[in-house]
């Protein structure tokens, strides 16, 4: 397997953006370009399980924080333009994007935080569809963490992401308009369950129940938590307050809590057992 090296950073032109002709091996979206994508789905899930509030997008002008020295030297120049024109959302939020899944707040990031994130990845091969690229040429949007945990890299020259499940498979680079409308997909359709506090449920096998569940019938099963018949349950619950377009995150919550932990969360075992994992903040 033969290293490529560091891919060159595309010229600036003279208002600060980048141009990019797909013959020409630079990039084949700007860093604005880029952000757009990631502010557009970014604003979805603002809709859904993140807060509005913690979502913080860029001036026109970019993050002026985000710099090659605050980054500790690790970036390439043209990652570093990414970054600045990125969306991120507060660090102290709770919601995940995917399967035990946080985004970063970059805008957060010091020097040493760019140091020691890239110590641990020292030895990771990222490949595009194209070529491997240096790391200094990729951006880790999202951490995972236990088996399957979902890492998330954007390959900022071929504008491509990464999805790592941890200890177990590295899928294949897809181009970042695919993977979000792909992730937008499974999310309207709820074969993605996000939850308050809670591990995203994985439901894309679980089939569609056409006639709706009571709650003394999901109660009254015998087997342990996380039958069919409960993720369709929730599946009920969420579109009854509105999923996906004018979703009452809160309302939702607070029923989906009602039935699992009546006694009122962190009280204990409840209809389900303990159920809905909840999740690493």
């Amino acid at each position: 397997m033969c290293d490529h090296g560091s891919l060159p950073s595309p010229p600036s032109s003279d208002d600060g953006s980048y141009d990019s002709d797909e013959n020409s091996g630079e990039p084949r979206l700007t860093p604005q370009e880029l952000g757009a994508l990631f502010v557009d789905f970014y604003s979805f899930m603002a809709t859904l399980n993140y807060d509005k509030s913690e979502l913080k997008i860029p001036s026109p002008t970019g993050w002026p924080g985000i710099t090659t020295e605050s980054c500790g030297g690790t970036k390439s120049d043209y990652a570093v333009e990414v970054l600045r024109h990125l969306p991120y959302f507060n660090s102290n939020g709770k919601s995940h994007i995917h399967y035990k899944s946080k985004l970063w707040d970059l805008t957060t990031w010091a020097a040493d935080d760019f140091k020691k994130h890239r110590e641990i990845y020292d030895s990771t091969e990222f490949w595009s569809s194209e070529s491997e690229q240096d790391p200094g040429d990729v951006i880790c949007i999202a951490e995972g963490y236990e088996s399957y945990g979902r890492g998330l890299w954007l390959l900022v020259n071929d504008c491509e992401i990464i999805e790592d499940m941890l200890k177990a498979d590295t899928l294949s680079s897809v181009p970042v308009e695919e993977f979000f409308a792909e992730l937008k997909d499974q999310y309207e359709r709820l074969q993605l369950i996000p939850g308050e506090d809670k591990v995203t449920i994985e439901a894309e096998n679980v089939p569609e129940f056409h006639e709706r569940i009571s709650e003394e019938e999901v109660n009254s099963q015998t087997v342990e938590w996380r039958t069919n018949l409960d993720v369709q349950y929730i599946r009920q619950v969420y579109r009854d307050y509105g999923w996906p377009h004018s979703f009452d995150s809160k309302g939702a919550s607070k029923a989906i809590n009602d039935w699992l932990e009546p006694g009122g969360v962190g009280t204990g075992e409840g209809p389900r057992g303990f159920a809905w994992e909840g999740q690493y903040s």
